[in-house]
């Protein structure tokens, strides 16, 4: 398939698997998103990864050599907290991490993490302490409070430097299983919630004008295509390929590093 970006202003980009693989860049990553900005591209990052907040994924980028000044980042976290907020939800039992936690107190949200009576929602991300009190009482809330349920995201799974470990979605899962209900919305990609929130903070309202990379097609891809964007993956994270059948991306690279060959 003949394809180029020239005719792209925005370029919006997963980070785990396409930028970094756990706290190291991927080769020539850091060249690649240099020379877009010099050419002029607008550059977002869209993110399920909750555990750090949009200003920690800010000073990760800042800690690997990146000039992240001008990016725009969208995690599902941010993302969770605007869906709570939006829909009158403004007492949250949280399960997840600090970036989490950040989110929905910087949107004005009360979090707590034991239960209480008159708890709204539960909002459930990626908690690396995930423990049977927390699944026990956020079923509480959801079964007998009659609460809201909100997963920041559905990876099972998270490419950490050297291996792969559960990712949000594990955690989301056994919740649902134990209160036999499904979350009422996941935030984070395959849904195209985040790449759209990230489109209106970057200031563009033709989707078509953007492109979006990453390296999953089940979650990135389809949610590209689900937002009408064109779409590339790249085969640095976790490369899903045998769904290429049925989810096909506008084009495919090694890495971050080739993407001068679409310019």
């Amino acid at each position: 398939m003949t394809f180029n970006i020239q005719d792209k202003t925005h370029i919006l980009m997963d980070c785990d698997g396409v930028v970094w693989k756990g706290n190291k860049p991927i080769p020539g990553s850091k060249e690649a998103l240099e020379n877009l900005e010099a050419l002029g591209y607008q550059l977002g990052f869209v993110t399920n990864n909750s555990s750090l907040s949009r200003q920690g994924f800010i000073d990760k980028f800042i800690s690997l050599g990146f000039e992240s000044e001008k990016y725009v980042i969208v995690n599902s976290g941010y993302g969770a907290a605007i869906y709570l907020r939006e829909n009158m939800l403004s007492k949250i039992f949280m399960i997840g991490e600090k970036g989490l936690r950040h989110e929905l107190i910087h949107q004005g949200l009360s979090v707590e993490e034991l239960y209480q009576p008159d708890l709204q929602a539960v909002c459930i991300g990626w908690d690396r302490k995930l423990t049977w009190t927390k699944l026990a009482d956020a079923m509480w809330v959801i079964l007998n409070n009659e609460g809201g349920f909100v997963g920041t995201n559905p990876d099972n799974s998270f490419p950490s430097a050297d291996r792969l470990v559960p990712g949000a979605g594990a955690g989301i899962a056994a919740l649902a299983n134990a209160c036999g209900k499904d979350p009422d919305i996941i935030i984070g990609k395959p849904n195209p919630y985040l790449l759209n929130l990230c489109l209106k903070k970057m200031g563009c309202t033709d989707s078509t004008k953007a492109v979006f990379i990453g390296d999953r097609l089940s979650t990135d891809i389809k949610a590209g295509i689900d937002a009408e964007m064109d779409t590339i993956l790249v085969q640095t994270g976790i490369s899903d390929f045998h769904l290429k059948k049925t989810i096909l991306p506008t084009y495919t690279l090694e890495s971050l590093a080739q993407i001068d060959q679409l310019i």
